[in-house]
């Protein structure tokens, strides 16, 4: 434990004394299994069986993230549908393991395609929901005729919700209202996530960073307040530029909310400069990189990072080194990020970085910064 923090109720509770007053945050990092997929409005539980069944059976691995489309939780205006991470939740700790798995809940509101500026076809309906994408009149409009509430994002590749319209980000955190009110009190929900910003840069539909920046902040204290007791993280890897990817991660750290993204490269590729760089621009703002405009705010500030695909199969990433070996994606994380949690996507049948592989570095090599952000008010560890 970090110099500077006590311990209270019987060496449960985590604060310090530098933390605003506040309720105590479900902490439990470690290495988390994730889905290499995201669930859909007719997604069965049964899905996750296997992938369950590996957490509940590796000591080492602390819990799962289950990924959902926002489509997949609002079935309709203000009808809610959570029965499948419900579901999953009943299969997590089957067997009874010690410690107990957590769950993290990673809601997206925008989804990607394969080619920039791609019709969407049906894949609309799979990330957003019906009543959002035909409403014209309330959620304003969208690049392809005869719907409404989203626009390209992501240099093209993504769809997104038009979040920086105040009537779309109000739906969004009505939906995070009512996880809250289902799964703040459960002690097996570690935490909510939202999807990354790069894929929220929208090229049209009335988007400004600034705007984004300020409805994203407003959506954060509303998660915050939603799930005063679980973790919050924001996927903040890309939001228009440096700045506003800055002020974000600030906003983040004085408001108790971890800081995430898709995508964690290898120690190597980070050493390529001096100081050591970061991929993201909010990775950069974490550990206080020059030009970024912010002091290194490790260990103030949560770090709740994935790993995803690209990284760990060679896709995108060459330039950087790509793949990158599971121990050199866990040497940055841990030497320069001081991430609590690493979420590993779970890869069977690839030609590198297999889960046996991944599971094998995770045996070998537990989580170092494991204490209570001092960002935080105080850590409940039962």
């Amino acid at each position: 434990m970090r110099a500077g923090r006590i311990l209270v109720s019987l060496g449960l509770l985590a604060a310090g004394p530098s933390a605003a007053a506040g309720p105590a945050i479900k902490w439990h990092p470690g290495h988390y299994l994730t889905s290499d997929w995201w669930h859909s409005a007719g997604t069965p539980a049964s899905m996750a069986s296997s992938e369950l069944h590996v957490v509940n059976t590796s000591p080492n691995v602390r819990g799962w993230k289950g990924n959902y489309y926002w489509a997949a939780l609002e079935t309709g205006k203000g009808v809610y549908n959570f029965s499948t991470i419900d579901a999953e939740l009943a299969q997590l700790n089957q067997g009874n393991p010690v410690p107990r798995k957590k769950l993290v809940i990673e809601v997206s509101s925008s989804g990607f395609q394969r080619t920039s500026h791609q019709d969407p076809g049906g894949f609309l309906g799979t990330v957003l929901p019906g009543y959002l994408t035909t409403d014209t009149a309330t959620y304003g409009s969208a690049p392809k005729t005869g719907t409404s509430g989203w626009w390209y994002g992501g240099s093209g590749f993504s769809i997104t919700a038009a979040v920086w319209r105040p009537a779309v980000n109000d739906r969004l955190i009505a939906l995070l209202q009512a996880l809250g009110a289902r799964y703040n009190s459960n002690p097996d929900v570690e935490g909510i996530e939202l999807t990354e910003t790069a894929s929220q840069v929208a090229d049209g539909g009335g988007y400004n960073d600034n705007t984004q920046l300020s409805q994203l902040e407003r959506m954060l204290t509303a998660a915050t307040a939603a799930f005063p007791n679980t973790n919050v993280t924001i996927q903040n890897n890309f939001l228009g530029n440096q700045a506003n990817t800055s002020a974000l991660v600030q906003f983040e750290n004085a408001h108790r909310v971890a800081e995430g993204g898709p995508d964690l490269l290898g120690k190597t590729a980070a050493d390529k400069t001096s100081p050591p760089k970061e991929l993201t621009w909010g990775q950069q703002c974490v550990t206080g990189y020059p030009g970024t405009g912010c002091a290194n705010l490790t260990g103030s500030i949560a770090v709740i990072q994935n790993v995803d695909e690209p990284e760990l199969l060679g896709t995108q990433f060459q330039g950087a080194g790509a793949p990158f070996t599971p121990l050199d994606i866990y040497n940055n994380g841990e030497d320069y990020l001081h991430a609590g949690h690493l979420e590993w996507t779970y890869l069977i049948g690839r030609p590198t970085n297999n889960w046996p592989t991944i599971a094998a570095m995770i045996d070998a090599h537990p989580i170092r910064f494991t204490a209570c952000p001092t960002g935080y008010p105080a850590c409940d560890t039962r």
